[in-house]
């Protein structure tokens, strides 16, 4: 199955989708909350904690969130990854993008536990998202047309 030509970069690789993107960014929200924090100059301990109600979620949080913000330099990078003949890194990809799936899943299903299953709109919306993607992630037609063509490619 083709794709629109416009997914489809100078090289005649296939592009990631966007939604991809938006993934890994959720993915990493964990340090996007953190930097926020940084930035709020009257309390940035009362924004980590709407989201983190314990610290040790927000910790729990970035087992995700690191690979994820290494993930989205590898997409963003490459062509100069393919340019240095180490395109093998994407035949990994969907095993990766699993576990980070997976493990952010499991992390809100433990920190809804250790809530006592009581009802925040922070954690239903972030769980509600987290399935989102998941499903998008398993599927995306796009996804796997584009990781086919990079493993060929690679």
């Amino acid at each position: 199955m083709k794709l629109p030509l416009y997914k489809y970069d100078e090289a005649g690789r296939v592009k990631p989708p966007w939604l991809l993107f938006l993934c890994l960014c959720f993915l990493a929200r964990g340090i996007v909350v953190f930097i926020a924090s940084l930035s709020f100059r009257q309390d940035g301990g009362l924004l980590l904690s709407i989201f983190y109600p314990l610290k040790y979620q927000f910790y729990l949080s970035l087992l995700t969130a690191l690979p994820a913000i290494l993930t989205l330099l590898f997409l963003g990078f490459r062509e100069r990854v393919w340019k240095a003949d180490r395109g093998g890194f994407y035949a990994g990809l969907p095993v990766v993008i699993a576990y980070l799936v997976i493990s952010d899943l499991i992390i809100q299903l433990y920190i809804l536990r250790a809530q006592h299953f009581a009802f925040a709109w922070p954690t239903a919306l972030t769980l509600f998202s987290a399935f989102l993607f998941a499903w998008y992630l398993v599927t995306s037609k796009h996804l796997r047309i584009m990781l086919a063509d990079w493993r060929l490619n690679s």
